[in-house]
């Protein structure tokens, strides 16, 4: 009976230092062209975010309006006021005509701008505005030249809708 000895070697399975920088060289490279791109994409969701929380209010104060039976009010807000401008990034809020205020939506930050009417728009309680001609408000981010605006409308029947357009 004869013993055999087997001698095996064991192979190393680690990264070289050299494999290790061409990685991350490589994901540095990938990462620097693609900052870029996602910063766009986290700006157009905002924009569109902030375009569909103003379409929710002026749908809100609509209902509320017609549910209550009373006038209610969607302002540009002013701590917990109502204020005349046209610049809405304070943010906006919808009360009751002379009454207690039903909900509140904050600022929306420098990264974008919202313009609509310098007055307070009023829902009757029929759901028809007060006033009597269409009101835009618009929805970008500054310098957006290329880049996607949203145009809420509102007709005077109190008719909201949003479309999608492109900066000029």
């Amino acid at each position: 009976m004869t013993l055999k000895l087997r001698i095996t070697m064991q192979h190393s399975r680690a990264f070289t230092l050299i494999e290790l920088m061409i990685t991350l060289a490589i994901l540095a490279i990938l990462l620097a062209i693609a900052a870029p791109s996602f910063r766009d994409t986290i700006q157009n969701n905002r924009t569109q975010t902030i375009a569909n929380d103003l379409t929710t209010a002026l749908q809100f104060a609509r209902s509320e309006a017609v549910k209550r039976g009373v006038r209610v009010d969607i302002c540009r807000r002013n701590a917990n006021a109502c204020a005349d401008a046209t610049d809405w990034e304070n943010g906006w809020l919808v009360k009751v005509n002379g009454g207690a205020v039903l909900r509140v939506w904050e600022a929306v930050g420098n990264q974008n701008t919202v313009t609509g009417p310098a007055e307070t728009l009023s829902y009757r309680p029929n759901g028809l505005l007060t006033k009597t001609t269409a009101t835009d408000f618009t929805v970008k981010f500054p310098n957006c030249t290329g880049k996607p605006q949203y145009t809420i409308a509102l007709t005077a029947t109190g008719r909201v809708t949003s479309t999608k357009g492109t900066c000029q």
